[in-house]
C-alpha cells in the first residue's frame, strides 16, 4: 500500500488571521486543537474573512498557555484562553449557520478596529466607521455542517464547513508548474490555508481517495474543497492578484470533480476550482498528529 507522510501542520486560532505552524497537534471531531476557535464579526453580527478584508492576513496570532496574542503594526493584544468576560451568549452568523457566541469585550474590539482600519488605510470604504468584534463559541455547539458528507458525529467551531483541510504538496507543485508556464509567479502553500500538508500522492490524486489510515484512527475525506478568491491574496502583503491568479489557472487544471452518492451526488463543475480535501476524524475520539507521521491510503469500497 502507498505510504503518505505529513510534512506540515497548521492551525489558525482566529478565522482568517495568520496561522501557526506546529510540530504536533491533537485532533478530535472538531478538528485540530485551537483551530478557528475565535472569529471576527461586523456590526451586524456576521462573520468576516479575508474575502472582505484582505489585510486580516497581516494580523499574526500566537498562543501561550494562558493567552491568545494578536500582533499587528498597531502593537499587541492579549485575550485569555479561558473566557474572562462577563457577557451573555448572543447569535452570530457564519455562512448559513446561526451560532451562539461570547464577545471578548470592548478593549479587544477597539484594538481590532484600530488595527484593521490602519491596515486598510488605502481602502477606507472597507473598514472605516466599522466596529469589528472578536468572539468565541459559547457552550452550545455549532449546528452540524453537511453531515451527509462529513460524518454524523463531526462538528466544527468556525471553520467554513469541515473540521480539517488536507492539502497535497504534489498538487501545489503541479499548479506552480502551470503558473510558471504562463509567466506567473509560483505561490506558497499558505495561500490555501490547510491544516495538514501531505506528500506521497500524485498531483490531485487526493480527490480519488476515501481518506487516510493512521495508527488506530482514520481521516475520512468528505468532498473536494471548492476554492474562492482567497488564494489570490498574498498572505504576507495582503495584495490581491490583479487577474485572480492562481485561481484561474487552478480552475483550468483542476476544476471541481463530481462527488457524493445517491441523493447527495454532486456533478462536476468545470467553472469552479478545487484544491485539497475537506476531511474529518473517524474511528477514534481523538489522536495526536505529528509532522513526519505516515498514513496508508483508503479507497472507496463501493
Amino acid at each position: 500500500m502507498m505510504s503518505i507522510r505529513v510534512t506540515d501542520l497548521f492551525i489558525y486560532p482566529v478565522k482568517s488571521l495568520r496561522g501557526i505552524r506546529l510540530e504536533r497537534a491533537q485532533l478530535d471531531i472538531r478538528g485540530l486543537e485551537d483551530d478557528r476557535r475565535w472569529m471576527i464579526i461586523d456590526d451586524k453580527n456576521k462573520f468576516v474573512t479575508q474575502r472582505r478584508l484582505p489585510a486580516m492576513a497581516l494580523i499574526q496570532t500566537q498562543l501561550t498557555e494562558s493567552h491568545l496574542i494578536l500582533k499587528s503594526s498597531q502593537g499587541e493584544c492579549a485575550i485569555a484562553r479561558q473566557y474572562a468576560g462577563t457577557g451573555t451568549p448572543f447569535s452570530a452568523t457564519i455562512w448559513n449557520d446561526e451560532v451562539q457566541v461570547l464577545d471578548e469585550g470592548d478593549a479587544v474590539s477597539a484594538w481590532l478596529s484600530d488595527a484593521l482600519d490602519g491596515l486598510h488605510a488605502n481602502e477606507p470604504n472597507l473598514a472605516k466607521q466599522k466596529k469589528w468584534r472578536l468572539v468565541r463559541l459559547a457552550n452550545q455547539p455549532r449546528p452540524m455542517s453537511k453531515p451527509q458528507y462529513l460524518g454524523a458525529q463531526t462538528h466544527t467551531v468556525f471553520a467554513d464547513m469541515a473540521p480539517l483541510l488536507i492539502a497535497n504538496q504534489a498538487s501545489l507543485d503541479a499548479l506552480n508548474s502551470a503558473l510558471v508556464a504562463k509567466g506567473e509567479t509560483p505561490v506558497p502553500m499558505n495561500r490555501f490555508r490547510p491544516n495538514l500538508v501531505i506528500t506521497g500522492l500524485a498531483a490531485f490524486a487526493e480527490h480519488r481517495l476515501a481518506g487516510l489510515a493512521g495508527q488506530g484512527y482514520q481521516i475520512r475525506f468528505g468532498y473536494p474543497c471548492e476554492r474562492c478568491v482567497m488564494p489570490s491574496i498574498d498572505q504576507m502583503t495582503a495584495a490581491k492578484h490583479p487577474t485572480m491568479e492562481p485561481y484561474i489557472t487552478l480552475r483550468d487544471i483542476n476544476s471541481m470533480p463530481a462527488y457524493g452518492k445517491g441523493e447527495y451526488a454532486k456533478p462536476a463543475n468545470p467553472k469552479a476550482a478545487a484544491f485539497g480535501e475537506n476531511a474529518y476524524l473517524a474511528h477514534a475520539q481523538s489522536s495526536l498528529l505529528l509532522v513526519g507521521d505516515t498514513f496508508q491510503v483508503l479507497h472507496d469500497e463501493s
